[in-house]
């Protein structure tokens, strides 16, 4: 009997180790893959979420030289997604130009001039930009062109990068709170398996000391001595 009993103690403490190790390893290795996926969330999840296609437009520039009062513009501008179709000079002295490289413009005084150049493409999609022309009489000079922000910022949102941070934080939290959840309750059974159990004892009674303790309840009790005289 006791050798029985030793062996049923040593196999239900490496059971219990072994449920133990088990939710804890369950608990790592979700922790590990969900500090993983925050890190690279990979292309599927990238793929899962909307992403905003926007047209480039194109970008304006261009440079000037001068001599004396005559400058010559010379268009400098870069297509976006599609072609440039259209170029639109402001000298800035009331005269105006369509050529993408206008013929030589002569000024009336050293300035500063302030000088526009806006370009559209096959979409529509417009680019700006400005440089202020100072003339040296009898000299020459010269100078390039800057883009104008004068009509605003052009702000850019992609939805899908705005909602990829969220989408891995509840996407691993939520992962590992459920599988913590399990972990904990494997290691919870391990160590219902493991804590100590309250000792049973086992008694085997037979049919006549049950007799025997019946009689003895309900035998009628002895009265008492009478009283001395």
């Amino acid at each position: 009997m006791p050798v029985v009993s030793l062996k049923r103690d040593l196999f239900e403490l490496i059971l219990g180790i072994g449920v133990l190790a088990l939710g804890l390893v369950v608990i790592l290795f979700t922790f590990a893959q969900a500090f993983a996926l925050a890190q690279q969330p990979g292309e599927f999840l990238r793929n899962q979420l909307p992403r905003s296609e926007q047209a480039q437009g194109p970008a304006s520039s261009f440079g000037w030289s001068s001599d004396d009062f005559n400058v010559t513009f010379t268009d400098r501008s870069t297509a976006g997604d599609s072609a440039i179709t259209r170029w639109d000079w402001e000298f800035g002295d009331g005269p105006a130009s369509t050529g993408q490289n206008p013929s030589i413009h002569r000024y009336t005084g050293t300035g500063p001039w302030t000088v526009r150049l806006t370009v559209t493409d096959q979409n529509n999609m417009q680019g700006v930009s400005v440089s202020e022309v100072t003339l040296m009489p009898g000299g020459t000079n010269g100078g390039s062109s800057h883009a104008d922000l004068s009509g605003g910022l052009s702000v850019d949102l992609n939805l899908g990068d705005i909602l990829l941070p969220i989408a891995v934080v509840l996407l691993t939290s939520g992962l590992f709170l459920v599988m913590s959840i399990v972990g904990g309750m494997i290691m919870k059974a391990g160590w219902n398996i493991l804590k100590p159990k309250p000792e049973t004892i086992r008694v085997r009674l037979k049919p006549k000391d049950l007799t025997q303790a019946f009689e003895q309840d309900t035998a009628p009790a002895a009265p008492p001595p009478p009283p001395a005289t």
